[in-house]
């Protein structure tokens, strides 16, 4: 896929399913070593995993939509998942856990309004949202606040 801002739709919908996933492994952490505990660790490999998709996924959305939201922290975004790739060991699941329990829910109304301006000027697909809406994949994307 072209980095062009129409392709961008399917990254977004990640980016929210990731975001979705992590709350629900992180919901009964009620502190960074409940985070870091819960389930033997499962919940804090899990989630530092979908934290580099996340990364991963911001890295393929065209400079177009980027430059269109300088407020999102884009950049701040790709190195976290770059440290957590290269540095997989030292990650403070402190930090982890502040990032998860306040700047993702701050990021994830964003993406949501991001998506629903597209599809209202017409630069995403609504036939594309809609197949996304019915798959089992995007489970954890609230719709109702994009549609």
């Amino acid at each position: 896929m072209f980095a062009k801002i129409k392709n961008d739709l399917l990254y977004l919908l990640n980016i929210l399913e990731h975001i979705g996933k992590i709350q629900k492994y992180t919901e009964n952490a009620n502190s960074p070593d409940e985070f870091y505990e819960l389930n033997e660790q499962l919940n804090f490999n899990a989630t530092i995993n979908l934290l580099a998709n996340i990364g991963e996924n911001i890295s393929k959305i065209s400079n177009e939509l980027k430059t269109e939201y300088p407020e999102i922290e884009w950049r701040q975004i790709k190195d976290f998942r770059n440290k957590i790739i290269h540095n997989y060991v030292g990650i403070d699941f402190i930090l982890t856990y502040n990032i998860i329990k306040h700047d993702l829910k701050k990021l994830q109304p964003k993406f949501e309004e991001i998506i629903k301006t597209k599809l209202t000027e017409k630069i995403f697909d609504t036939e594309e949202i809609n197949l996304c809406k019915n798959s089992k994949y995007y489970q954890h994307v609230r719709f109702e606040k994009i549609i």
